[in-house]
């Protein structure tokens, strides 16, 4: 699964973007974020770790979508932009600044199925092979065939991924980014959940929830605890509790 979010300066079309992309891509998108506003975005981006971006030219009377970009110049995981706009005229500044590509609006479906087909020829997918319920993981030790049942939680850090076991066996560790992992567990398991950008956990080895004043975090049945973010703890609630 992809996952999204888009930066747009009215919400008609952020709402209308977004049923286009859940028409043409299907279940093989996720929208997972959207607002007008630069430093939300910045924050969206390096919270939520997206694969695509679509990002407006012209944000109001004197942003612009190209501000955006510096904000980004650190981040240490793989993401595309697709710039939108009204506007023939940013074009090159786009594709300069190394754009995916460049729609121009209206948006129409023919669009979005030419980006889908460029995507799909990219191969922007998860980096690992999937049988049923197994993930295959490969690392400069060894390759392993998991079953999901069997993990606990994934720890992502920059470019690597820690996977945990429900027994408390010894992590394995990957080079694949927890970004990957995520789309494709969730493509083969509704049990996981990311209640942090750096953590996604399988909800049915939860043991139970600790409150404290100024935070919430998971007890796993191997023992860990982990925090839960706190922009994520009601989407975390509606679906745990």
């Amino acid at each position: 699964m992809i996952q999204v979010i888009i930066i747009d300066d009215e919400k008609d079309a952020i709402n209308v973007l977004s049923r286009q992309l859940t028409a043409v891509f299907g279940n093989e998108i996720k929208i997972i974020g959207s607002t007008k506003d630069l430093t939300e975005a910045a924050f969206l981006i390096k919270e939520y770790q997206p694969e695509l971006i679509f990002l407006d030219v012209v944000l109001g009377a004197e942003t612009s979508g190209f501000d955006l970009l510096p904000l980004l110049d650190k981040l240490n995981f793989p993401f595309k932009i697709i710039f939108t706009t009204g506007y023939h005229q940013f074009a090159i500044k786009a594709i300069k600044k190394g754009a995916y590509d460049y729609l121009l609006k209206p948006i129409g479906v023919e669009d979005l199925e030419g980006l889908k087909e460029r995507l799909s020829a990219d191969d922007l997918k998860p980096e690992k092979t999937r049988l049923n319920n197994i993930i295959i993981v490969n690392n400069s030790d060894a390759t392993y065939k998991i079953p999901v049942e069997k993990i606990s939680h994934f720890k992502g850090d920059g470019n690597y991924t820690s996977i945990f076991f429900t027994e408390k066996n010894k992590p394995i560790l990957s080079s694949t980014t927890l970004n990957n992992f995520e789309t494709e567990i969730n493509s083969i398991s509704s049990s996981f959940f990311r209640i942090h950008k750096s953590y996604l956990v399988n909800m049915a080895e939860i043991d139970h929830i600790k409150k404290e004043k100024m935070s919430k975090s998971v007890v796993m049945k191997n023992g860990e605890v982990i925090a839960i973010s706190r922009l994520r703890y009601k989407a975390f609630s509606e679906i745990y509790f």
